[in-house]
């Protein structure tokens, strides 16, 4: 580890804890416990289905995983997703019937975010087990019926939160479980989307805040659940503005589709789905069974989401985020700094810049009346900073893990959506300040 005025060494010695740059990290492989193989099926069948919960579990889970059935309402991406997992199970466009002739003990959805609760609830009604894809719902009628549905039948749900599982912010879990920068008070948290990544939002269904609930739940709840994790603390208050300031009806033209589009030679956003084989595959050869497209107008009028947000979120143990999220920017990543009673954690991510950046992520720790120090942050590969496969490995094969790392449920789920949900409606009211505990009963 490096530092500013000081060695690795000299550190460790005056902080009298354990060496910040060598905290352990916990062994997914090879710690499990007996893995029993569950027959599995997944509902929705889109990129999300096929990269994370179908084709490397199909080929590095054939232990833990039996896959049972694909559902889907689309036949033509049914059988696309079929063949890009590489299974042969059956497929349905009726859950119902994939339960009644599949029997599955774990379903996965990765769904449209409103269409979550419909499936969570059927499968738990019929004593199935649930993992889910995050926001676990989109409002908090929702959010109440698929509590009430899991506590009346004894089942279990996963949040499928993989950010928790990235070493990076595994990091940063421990250094605040240490108590090395004392009493947290206060957090400043600034995530931005660039023009690639944000702009897309706004191309796909996400654009309806009646399908994804907003970025404030589908994009926003992985940053509340990290929040709520790292503070091991509910959200209690929520005071939030947003606009939509780019895209929408803010263009200066717009079309149906990037495909065809008269307007593409002067836009910044134009975009070639037909690039992408998979993307074709799942939808652009599936759009004459449903109608969706995949390149959609980032300037359509009916877009009725946010792309600038803040808020002030306080929570139960007295501290107090300002979170801001900007979907139009020229770089991806995120700023976040806990303030505490004894120093300050400062984190800078780098995902995507048009600049060279020597680490992806830089950790800083500066003591009151001491010296900063850069804490060394563990290599990963793979998905969301590494976090997908770990993920993976407990949800598969329960794989030992420190008690902080246990799988997220429902409350998880609940109070990172509520957080959201709570900013949407503070939104829509002009600021006014929304108490979670006003919207469901957890």
């Amino acid at each position: 580890m490096s530092t500013t005025g000081v060695t690795r060494r000299e550190f460790v010695k005056t902080t009298g804890g354990a060496a910040l740059g060598a905290i352990a990290m916990p062994a997914f492989q090879g710690g499990s416990t007996a893995v029993r193989q569950r027959r599995y099926a997944i509902v929705g069948t889109g990129v999300r289905a096929v990269g994370m919960w179908g084709r490397p579990v199909a080929r590095g889970f054939q232990d833990a995983a039996q896959f049972v059935g694909l559902a889907d309402i689309n036949p033509l991406r049914l059988d696309a997703a079929k063949r890009l997992i590489g299974v042969d199970c059956p497929t349905f466009t009726s859950v119902d019937e994939m339960f009644d002739r599949a029997r599955p003990d774990l379903l996965m959805v990765t769904t449209v975010d409103a269409t979550h609760t419909e499936f969570i609830v059927k499968a738990l009604d019929r004593g199935i087990d649930v993992a889910t894809e995050k926001p676990m719902v989109i409002d908090e009628t929702q959010c109440q019926a698929v509590l009430d549905a899991e506590r009346r039948n004894g089942r279990q749900i996963v949040v499928t939160f993989n950010y928790r599982y990235a070493p990076k912010h595994q990091r940063v879990k421990e250094l605040l479980m240490a108590g090395e920068i004392g009493t947290v008070t206060s957090v400043d948290f600034s995530w931005y989307l660039d023009t690639s990544h944000g702009a897309d939002y706004f191309r796909r269904w996400h654009r309806l805040r009646n399908r994804s609930g907003s970025l404030w739940v589908h994009k926003a709840t992985h940053h509340f659940d990290l929040i709520n994790w790292w503070l091991d603390a509910d959200p209690v208050t929520v005071t939030a503005s947003a606009h939509l300031s780019n895209y929408g009806r803010n263009g200066p033209f717009r079309h149906t589709t990037c495909r065809g589009c008269p307007h593409s030679d002067q836009c910044d956003y134009r975009w070639d789905v037909t690039r992408d084989p998979e993307l074709v595959a799942l939808y652009v050869n599936a759009e004459s069974a449903d109608g969706y497209t995949r390149d959609g107008c980032v300037f359509k009028e009916d877009i009725d989401i946010f792309d600038t947000m803040n808020a002030v979120v306080t929570y139960s143990n007295g501290v107090t985020m300002s979170y801001s999220l900007n979907a139009f920017m020229p770089f991806e990543g995120f700023r976040l700094a806990f303030n505490g009673t004894k120093g300050r954690l400062e984190v800078r991510d780098y995902e995507r810049q048009p600049w060279t950046v020597d680490s992806p992520t830089e950790i800083h720790l500066t003591r009151n009346f001491g010296r900063r120090a850069i804490i060394e942050v563990p290599e990963a590969t793979g998905g969301h900073g590494g976090g997908d496969d770990i993920l993976r490995n407990i949800v598969f094969r329960n794989a030992s893990v420190p008690a902080h790392l246990a799988l997220p449920g429902s409350r998880a789920g609940a109070m990172s959506c509520l957080t959201g949900i709570a900013a949407r409606h503070s939104s829509d009211r002009g600021g006014t300040p929304v108490r979670i505990g006003e919207l469901v009963k957890i």
